[in-house]
Parts: structure tokens; sequence; C-alpha cells
């Protein structure tokens, strides 16, 4: 069991209710006992102890984030979906996934969550992932309560949190998969981490993330989403109030062009397609330069929205665009191994080559 995590405490014996099995020997016309369960107590995120069972083979999504980290764990013990895949995501997470019902979210976005339907799915356990809010431990016993389904919280708020929630799903699901994730992700944030550390900060270069239908969004230095760009690169997008929402801070070309950054990273939708063309942008750095790039985004954009696991890709990825000098490995094997281990999908080379393109340099 984990040290890192604060899961898995006791165990023990919950009946499902039911009468007392009768005595040796003697004969009742009772109904027989229902089966009984055996339960542990785990202890979440949230200093919330609550009752699992001891073997949990059916689980539910809180939502987005909670969705796409089980779907690399278990996805075979998803008994639904927070939200529809789309068709290119099913094509690397699994066509059989499009048959599951689809329960909305509890809070967050369209804050839809289907309790009735969630009910008739009969999952023995909600999972809920990402950064707590205040009110978190409330909604979740107040749902608990509603549903008679127990619900964890585990906290991923950073790069370094990843590692920590794959060791405590490994507890709470006996995963070994998890255990498997766990050790991926820690050993590929310690190697960016030497890899960057090695380079002067004068010489990393000055970055901006941006996003949106004019590419005049950004993610800001310090934000929840943010966290590849700032730990590889200077990122040049400082503002006050950086923004945790998946479409950043609206900043504007002129302000852009004051912070004149030498590298840019375009969300997959955004204009990298025809910036090159764009004459308000020719006089950027970057795009003189042609240093500017498009974040790969199936099945998850590789660096936010959702600002999860799918970042360990990108973290690997962003870091080899900024010192392809200091890798010694193929990039086509990191992707490939990423793909296989956290999605079980065998990447192929027509599949690699539309997921990088604009990506990679040269």
């Amino acid at each position: 069991m984990s040290a890192v995590a604060a899961l898995a405490v006791a165990a023990s014996i919950g009946a499902c209710g039911g009468a007392p099995a009768a005595e040796s020997g003697q004969q009742s016309d009772q109904q027989p006992a229902a089966e009984q369960v055996a339960t542990r107590v785990v202890t979440d995120s949230l200093g919330r102890e609550v009752e699992i069972p001891a073997e949990v083979e059916r689980i539910a999504a809180s939502g987005p984030v909670a969705q796409q980290v089980l779907l690399t764990v278990a996805p075979e013990k998803m008994v639904g979906l927070s939200g529809e895949l789309t068709d290119e995501q099913l094509a690397y997470l699994g066509e059989n996934l499009a048959d599951l019902p689809v329960f909305g979210q509890i809070y967050g976005g369209k804050g839809d969550f289907n309790k009735e339907a969630v009910a008739a799915a009969d999952p023995q356990l909600i999972i809920d992932v990402g950064e707590a809010k205040d009110s978190l431990v409330e909604e979740l016993d107040t749902l608990q309560e509603q549903i008679g389904i127990p619900c964890v919280h585990i906290d991923s708020t950073d790069l370094h949190s990843y590692a920590d929630l794959y060791d405590q799903l490994a507890d709470i699901l006996d995963s070994e998969k998890a255990a498997e994730l766990a050790n991926y992700c820690r050993d590929a944030v310690a190697e960016v981490e030497a890899v960057v550390s090695e380079v002067p900060e004068d010489d990393r270069p000055r970055a901006a993330y941006l996003l949106g239908d004019t590419g005049t969004n950004a993610m800001a230095r310090g934000g929840f989403q943010s966290g590849i760009i700032d730990l590889c690169s200077e990122n040049v997008v400082v503002v006050d109030d950086p923004s945790s929402s998946g479409k950043g801070n609206e900043i504007g070309l002129e302000q852009i062009a004051l912070w004149d950054p030498e590298l840019i990273v375009f969300v997959g939708d955004s204009i990298y397609d025809t910036v090159g063309d764009e004459s308000a942008w020719a006089e950027l750095s970057a795009i003189k330069s042609g240093n500017y790039f498009r974040a790969p985004s199936e099945p998850y954009n590789w660096i936010s929205m959702p600002a999860s696991v799918n970042q360990i890709i990108g973290l690997q990825w962003y870091a080899r665009l900024c010192y392809p000098e200091r890798f010694d490995d193929d990039l086509r094997d990191v992707v490939g191994e990423y793909y296989q281990l956290f999605y079980g999908h065998d990447l192929t080379d027509e599949e690699y080559g539309a997921l990088m393109r604009g990506a990679v340099r040269g």
C-alpha cells in the first residue's frame, strides 16, 4: 500500500440488510440473509472518512477531469460518462465507450449531474478529481446522502500531484495499472526537471501559450493550466490575476507584441494554420523566425483544458521542443509509450503524424 496515500485505512464488514441466519440444525421460514459485503474506510483528500467496498468493480466520475483520469486506469469499471466522447477521442480510448450512459457533472460547467441515471447504473463509488473548492466537503456529503453511493475526492492541482493521484487510485481500486502510472508520472516529471535545472534561466526561451479564435487569449504565469510553460521556459504572460479557466486571460495582440515572445504554442483549434499570413502578427519574433507551434490535442489537449494527466505527455513534448539537444531519445518512442500505457492504444505512424502536425521543428 502506498505511503503517499492517505487512503485505505481500516477494514470492516458491512451487512447489506437481511435477517440473521438460523442456528445450526434449525429450519427457518425467514428469507436467506443478504450477502454480506466487505467494506473498508478510506480518508480522501478532503479529510472525509468514507466507507467503500473492499473490492470496487463499478465506478463513476464526478466530471470531465475525473473521467479523463479514470479512463487511463480502469475504463472497464466505468458504468457511465460525465460527458460524451467525440469520434476522435473514441479512436484512441475505445469505441465501446460510446455505449455508456452520460451522467453529466456535479459542479462547474453545466452542473447537470443526473442522479437518477447514476443510481440506475449502480456504481459502487463516485470519484471526484481536481482542485478542491471551499464547498466541496458539503457538496460531496450531500450527494452521498442523496443517492446512497460513496463519493471520494482526490486532489490534483499541478504536475507534481499526478503521481500521488495515481498512488491513491492504486489503493482505492487495488490497481496495479494505477501504480504503474504513478511511477511513470514521477519519473517523467523528475527527468524534465533535471534537464531544465541545468539550463540557466537567461537561456530559457521567452514563451507564450496562446488560445482563442484570434489567438489573443493566453495562459498566464502561475495559473492552474500554465504549469508546463512555466516549468520549461520563461512564460512572458504576466498578469495580476491569472485565470484558472480553460479560456485563459484575455490579453490582446498589442500587449502580446510588447512581450514579444520568441516561442509561441497555439492551442490546436486556434490560429496556428493562418497566423503566418497575418500582417498584424508578422513582426513578432516567434512568427518572424517560424518558432511557433501547435499543441497536440487528441484524445485530450497535451497542455491544458483540462489540466490533468494529459500534461505528462505535454511536458515531455514541450521540454524536447525547447531543448532538443538535451534529450537523446526519439520523441516517437516517448509518445508511443505514453499512448500504450495510458490508453492501451498502439499508435500508428499515420496517427503520430496527424498528432504532431505543427508540433515539431523542421
